[in-house]
């Protein structure tokens, strides 16, 4: 029986370096799935997103995670360069409201108040009703605002050019304001701001409903923003030809965070998947439905895996204490399982990055390039190892009856058991 022993003691030696294999790779499933590194989208030096106004450096996610990188531009005060209006106006309906208190005792409001008188019916728009149009909303003055905001949507189409946007941006480079002045020349002032003068992109939607020579006037930029909402007037820069224009600033530097006028702050946003949102939070258009169930299934055979591969670890070692044949074959088996929900796992995060790439341009934003990370990769080794074992053990399961096993207890362990009372 010496070749039978010889090659039992292979057999043994197969299936302890398995068992081994599995042990280690448990840990290495631990780690994959608590790590954020399962793909990396990279942006260069740089894309700028126009919704966040900031420059998408990268980003990494995992099954419960993802984190991502961006540098947000941000003006200095002795910067030449143009700026749009919502940047210098405020936010904060507190601090407007004792902006609108504070500006409603200016001689101007009150010369408008006492001076300015519309004839009835109104038929065009012009510096007096442009003048008593914002009077009204300074002071408060629901009624007659609401009066004079209908006369001025019915003889001004506002939201036209707002109706005729299409899906082509043109971007252009706030700190070149000759160029500024070239391309949208009508809608940049000039304002002075604590005793500096400044270049301010104003829409012409909005610069059509404001009054001569509010430029001059005290506490007036800051409220535009809100004013623009309470008008209903589009803020977008829009051409005749429907080309949306965006303000990019210039793109940061490769060292440094100061150049051209701007100051470059990292800025780093880690969030956990929320797997089960509310039904409030699923109104949110950043939420998408398939999406979340691509990570659910992720998640939950993570989880399945991990617990299927303890589970055929303990088994392995079994196998050693009791030589029988159909415990090697349910310890291949578990193995098997345990490599299938690792492939599961795996193909699921393929086709959700996939989809991702053709629908969410905010993970993926154009330009972009992605790859996968380390855990992606441990995951595959733990795949082929379990798989490996599984057909180790599969292999070596066979019966060994009679002359052909190397030791008598090996031969007593694989005779037929009769089961009976």
């Amino acid at each position: 029986r010496k070749p039978y022993y010889d090659a039992y003691l292979l057999q043994r030696r197969v299936l302890l370096g398995c068992t081994a294999a599995i042990g280690v790779s448990v840990i290495l499933w631990i780690v994959a799935i608590s790590t954020d590194h399962w793909f990396v989208v990279s942006g260069g030096q740089g894309i700028f997103i126009p919704d966040t106004r900031r420059y998408y450096l990268a980003s990494y996610s995992g099954l419960w995670r993802i984190c991502r990188f961006s540098v947000v531009p941000t003006l200095l005060a002795n910067s030449t360069a143009a700026r749009n209006f919502t940047l210098l106006s405020s936010t904060n309906l507190t601090e407007i409201n004792a902006l609108k208190k504070t500006v409603a005792v200016e001689p101007f409001i009150l010369d408008i108040i006492n001076n300015v008188k519309l004839s009835h019916p109104i038929t065009n728009i012009d510096n007096d009703f442009r003048r008593l149009l914002f009077a009204h909303w300074i002071l408060e003055q629901k009624e007659d605002f609401r009066t004079l905001k209908e006369n001025y949507k019915v003889l001004v189409a506002t939201d036209l050019k707002a109706d005729k946007a299409s899906n082509n941006l043109m971007m252009i480079n706030p700190t070149n304001v000759s160029a500024v002045k070239e391309i949208i020349g009508a809608t940049l002032s000039t304002v002075k701001v604590n005793d500096t003068s400044i270049n301010v992109i104003v829409p012409e939607g909005l610069k059509n409903a404001l009054f001569e020579d509010w430029e001059d006037q005290p506490n007036v930029l800051p409220l535009l923003l809100q004013y623009s909402k309470d008008l209903e007037v589009p803020i977008s820069m829009v051409n005749s030809n429907g080309t949306r224009y965006i303000i990019q600033p210039p793109q940061p530097p490769k060292k440094g965070k100061v150049a051209n006028g701007y100051i470059y702050n990292g800025l780093e946003r880690c969030n956990y998947h929320d797997f089960f949102p509310t039904r409030d939070e699923t109104r949110d258009h950043t939420i998408d439905d398939e999406l979340l169930d691509y990570a659910r299934t992720e998640a939950s055979f993570a989880c399945i895996c991990l617990f299927v591969m303890a589970m055929g670890f303990v088994f392995s070692i079994y196998t050693f204490l009791n030589p029988r044949y159909m415990f090697k074959r349910l310890a291949g088996g578990i193995h098997f399982i345990s490599a299938s929900t690792c492939f599961v796992v795996l193909q699921v995060l393929i086709h959700a990055v996939d989809y991702e790439k053709t629908t969410r341009s905010f993970t993926f934003p154009k330009g972009a390039d992605y790859t996968f990370g380390y855990g992606f990769y441990l995951a595959w080794i733990v795949f082929c190892v379990n798989f490996f074992a599984f057909v180790m053990f599969m292999w070596y399961s066979k019966k060994k009856k009679g002359c052909k096993a190397p030791t008598e207890e090996m031969a007593m362990a694989d005779e037929p058991i009769n089961i009976g009372r």
